[in-house]
């Protein structure tokens, strides 16, 4: 299609006569032009060829005549398949409900690639999007007598005909920015595209049926400022205090998982001082080979591995709360940034999360060092009892062997026993 455009473009024919079904191009013949014009006419683009003189001429004889001017007839059927339109109604008329991707309209001289500004483009476009946004939002398409929209929401129904639009007289410029937006609006998150959907099949429910989608677009300010403040009513309910009364008490939820894993912890640590001082009071330092003393320290030994399971398995259920602490923000900050940031420019919405939860992940914190310490101590029992009997047992052969043993603090000297 966009290679058959441009190749009728290329022609730079100026349009002398329009028929019902096909137009007079006056051009000037060139190589170029010919080998153009044979193509068109073996794809039947082309009714027929005149000469100056009004005689009609033959394809294979197009060589001899370079350089005169000829006149031929094309077929307006065809070119239209090719996106090549002769008047802005003949673009609407076929193409109303979508946009090619490439066309040119010779009444304004104005094509798909071209950047300037038509008022009347404009208006198409906005409407034409609006319609395809539409169906794509419609539980089905109607054709039994003329194409309907059918839009269901919140139990809602309408029917919306869109064969009567009429786009120049309808539309006034300053609303074509409204429905671009709208268009938007609709395509949003699930919230707002409820809200404005349902608002437009309320605001059309009570006008005839015929002229529905006319009646849009006449009122269209109207409308949309109904959207909007149904909308605002929406984003009430959801004010910075609310936000920050569902914040404050998922805090104090995690505050209370956080405390009861430190108080269910509390009766059992309380075993390892018990255990140690037990264990000291037990020990026979008389006599450190005993089987006493080492039965005593693989109890500890094994008191201490049992206890070590128990605390991790609460720094475990530290680490869950953390994981799970992080995941809700992330996901709470998403959810709500989309519906206020976006709409409210409320920018401050990652600081107040962030400030809310600072406590809590410096109580985090604090006791996942006090895990940590209570795992040292925990291992420490058993690993000082025996070191006491070791350091009682050093010195003792020490002592028989009257040699000297040094302590970190204080000196045992050579004892001399005279008889």
């Amino acid at each position: 299609m966009e290679n058959n455009l441009t190749k009728f473009l290329l022609l730079k024919g100026s349009i002398s006569e329009i028929n019902p079904d096909s137009f007079i191009c006056v051009l000037v013949l060139t190589d170029n032009s010919i080998t153009i014009i044979k193509e068109f006419f073996d794809n039947n683009f082309i009714e027929q060829i005149k000469d100056g003189q009004d005689k009609i001429l033959v394809i294979d004889n197009l060589s001899n005549l370079k350089t005169q001017s000829i006149s031929v007839e094309f077929i307006t059927s065809e070119l239209k398949k090719n996106g090549f339109f002769l008047t802005i109604n003949d673009f609407i008329l076929v193409n109303r409900f979508e946009i090619p991707t490439v066309f040119y309209i010779n009444e304004i001289s104005y094509s798909s690639s071209s950047y300037s500004d038509n008022e009347y483009l404009e208006k198409y476009k906005a409407i034409s999007t609006l319609i395809v946004r539409l169906i794509a939002k419609a539980k089905f398409i109607s054709e039994e007598h003329i194409k309907t929209i059918c839009l269901v929401q919140d139990n809602s129904f309408i029917e919306i005909p869109i064969e009567t639009i009429i786009y120049e007289d309808y539309l006034e410029h300053k609303n074509i920015e409204l429905i671009n937006q709208y268009i938007e609006d609709i395509d949003a998150y699930k919230e707002k595209r409820t809200i404005f959907l349902k608002e437009l099949i309320d605001f059309l429910s009570t006008k005839n049926k015929k002229e529905r989608f006319n009646e849009l677009i006449l009122y269209f300010e109207e409308f949309y400022e109904k959207c909007n403040t149904s909308f605002e009513y929406y984003l009430s309910n959801f004010s910075f205090n609310k936000i920050k009364f569902e914040l404050d008490n998922s805090v104090l939820e995690y505050s209370k998982n956080i405390r009861s894993i430190i108080n269910e912890s509390q009766s059992k640590l309380i075993a390892i001082p018990a255990a140690f001082i037990l264990g000291v009071s037990q020990v026979n330092y008389d006599n450190p080979f005993i089987l006493k003393n080492v039965l005593i320290v693989v109890s500890a030994f094994l008191f201490s591995y049992i206890i070590s399971i128990f605390i991790n398995n609460q720094k475990n259920a530290i680490e869950i709360i953390s994981d799970n602490l992080d995941n809700y923000k992330t996901n709470y900050e998403r959810s709500k940034s989309t519906e206020f940031e976006e709409e409210k420019e409320l920018k401050s919405l990652s600081e107040l999360i962030k400030k809310s939860y600072k406590k809590t992940e410096i109580e985090i914190l604090k006791q996942e060092k006090r895990l940590k310490i209570l795992q040292y101590c925990n291992w420490g029992i058993s690993v000082a009892l025996l070191l006491s009997i070791i350091i009682v047992l050093i010195t003792q052969i020490n002592w028989k062997c009257g040699s000297v043993v040094s302590f970190p603090f204080y000196y045992v000297s050579k004892v001399e026993i005279s008889y």
